[in-house]
């Protein structure tokens, strides 16, 4: 007796001149790609509320207070880990962006909790809060200057 089923070979089957095997691979490659893409996509936004503030000299103003916190901290304004301090004036207290720590190391500059000092600088809000870009700090008989007369840093 003959068989009444016909018989196929089992090959495998061919989509885009691809085998099995193969487009198995390539489909393993393009999620690597989309997840690589992905990543570096995230890393490269930032919250509205963390863009970088410039310095406009249309906004320049002198204040006097007194130091009640200083801190280095990474920021975004000093491009990485950056000198501030708080100052207490009489409108409330404000933080301020001095500059790289490194750039602040060479000035040998020595602020402390309860120092008296006045700063020239742009005022900007940042992550949500007032702050002031400093160009000039007067401490005591010494002046020092972060930032150009037109307000590009110095460092």
């Amino acid at each position: 007796m003959a068989s009444q089923y016909r018989q196929f070979p089992l090959e495998p089957v061919l989509f885009l001149g691809l085998s099995v095997r193969e487009l198995s691979q390539l489909r393993l490659l393009l999620v690597a790609v989309v997840a690589l893409v992905v990543s570096i996509a995230s890393q490269n936004t930032r919250p509205p509320s963390l863009v970088v503030p410039k310095y406009d000299l249309t906004t320049e103003v002198r204040i006097q207070g007194v130091v009640v916190d200083t801190n280095d901290h990474e920021c975004p304004i000093s491009g990485g880990l950056g000198s501030h301090l708080v100052l207490q004036t009489e409108d409330g207290t404000v933080e301020i962006h001095l500059a790289p720590t490194k750039f602040v190391a060479q000035y040998q500059l020595i602020i402390v909790r309860g120092d008296k000092i006045e700063v020239l600088g742009s005022r900007v809000t940042f992550d949500g809060k007032d702050a002031l870009l400093a160009r000039e700090i007067v401490h005591g008989q010494e002046t020092f200057v972060f930032r150009d007369a037109n307000g590009k840093p110095a460092w």
